[in-house]
């Protein structure tokens, strides 16, 4: 496959989800009932494997996952495209609004357009349930009174050497990356949330995957949604 088609490729994939996403919001969940929806954020220490562990909970579960690529590339599509914007404000559920409202009278930045789209992509996401979105700040997307944020976090030599493993490249250069990309992770949510990336009191849960392994993490995970009565009900 050519750079070119693969280019190609992942642009109508992420046509076909926006595509989806904008058809299920004409036909939003219920208003009623409680407030906590079926989903899950999961926050990550580079090297902390924590993209790896919402995968798995998503193959188990039977939930969809929505990576930080996946996420970007929606908002991105709706920055080129503002008539799905403005379908996609006309047709989402009370939730939804309610959801952005709420986003752009607080902590976010009001100007940033790419922070709106992100808004829209993930509180939809969100509303329609049995989802797990990792990364881009998507637990302060959200309002606190739904879902299961998550952090996932390790000592530091542990995520330099998962990291140096993952990609086969010495530990020097492992260390440096893992360095450079807890800064981008810290500066993206200073710059656009005006908060910190480690304020645990912005998570319910906080995971040290370098003490209950990947597996231990789903497991921990999978008990928490049930104790918070997530896994049940119709999406």
């Amino acid at each position: 496959m050519t750079a070119q088609s693969s280019v190609s490729r992942r642009a109508a994939e992420t046509r076909l989800m926006l595509d989806e996403l904008t058809r299920r919001s004409r036909f939003p969940g219920t208003e009623t009932g409680p407030s906590r929806r079926p989903f899950v954020t999961i926050s990550r220490q580079a090297g902390a494997r924590g993209a790896e562990i919402g995968r798995r909970l998503g193959h188990e579960l039977g939930w969809e996952v929505l990576g930080r690529g996946a996420v970007e590339a929606l908002a991105r599509e709706l920055e080129l495209d503002p008539r799905r914007l403005e379908l996609l404000d006309e047709t989402s559920s009370g939730w939804i609004r309610d959801s952005v409202l709420f986003l752009m009278d607080s902590r976010i930045l009001v100007q940033d357009t790419y922070i709106r789209q992100l808004s829209r992509i993930v509180a939809l996401a969100a509303d329609r349930g049995r989802v797990i979105l990792i990364g881009r700040g998507a637990h302060l997307l959200l309002p606190r009174d739904g879902g299961l944020r998550v952090r996932v976090v390790a000592h530091r030599d542990w995520r330099v050497d998962q990291f140096a493993r993952s990609r086969g490249i010495g530990t020097d250069l492992a260390e440096k990356r893992v360095k450079a990309l807890d800064q981008a992770r810290r500066d993206f949510i200073r710059r656009h949330f005006r908060a910190e990336a480690g304020d645990e009191s912005l998570f319910d849960l906080t995971l040290d995957v370098s003490i209950f392994g990947v597996e231990g993490c789903v497991e921990m995970l999978k008990k928490a949604i049930d104790v918070l009565g997530l896994g049940g009900g119709e999406t």
